[in-house]
């Protein structure tokens, strides 16, 4: 997706929708990951792990709850952590397929609560004297899980 797809997706989006696209970016760069330790190029490999360390940290904030869903998901992203780890450390590819594998169906339970929910952005277009632009006004963004 563009960078100006995946604005107009943050904006317009609801919460579930927010966490899938974390997934999808953890996704992503798994994906890039793989693909890094085939091309023996660690330094990217590095970048790409150390990102996705961030966005689980995001998510651990996201399910900060004491509910069993939270619980759950916390105990998974920390999981795939401890994955990505190892996988950097001993150059292993097969740790971040079986990532991929593991959050993939949680990725796709997100985007299908995306669908189904309501967001809580109202969109509009603004225009300027050359341009065309979309304008967001922001309501609350708080996740419960």
């Amino acid at each position: 997706m563009d960078t100006m797809g995946l604005e107009k997706r943050i904006s317009t989006t609801n919460e579930a929708g927010l966490i899938a696209i974390l997934y999808e970016a953890l996704i992503h760069n798994f994906t890039n990951g793989i693909r890094a330790i085939d091309e023996k190029d660690y330094e990217k490999l590095n970048k790409i792990t150390n990102h996705s360390r961030d966005i689980l940290a995001e998510l651990l904030v996201q399910f900060s709850g004491d509910d069993e869903i939270s619980s759950n998901l916390r105990e998974i992203n920390f999981y795939i952590n401890k994955l990505i780890t190892e996988g950097e450390y001993e150059k292993d590819s097969t740790l971040f397929k079986t990532s991929i594998e593991i959050l993939t169906p949680i990725c796709e339970g997100f985007q299908q609560l995306e669908i189904k929910e309501e967001p809580k952005t109202v969109t509009g277009l603004t225009y300027g004297k050359s341009q065309l632009e979309e304008h967001a006004i922001k309501g609350n963004r708080s996740f419960e899980g």
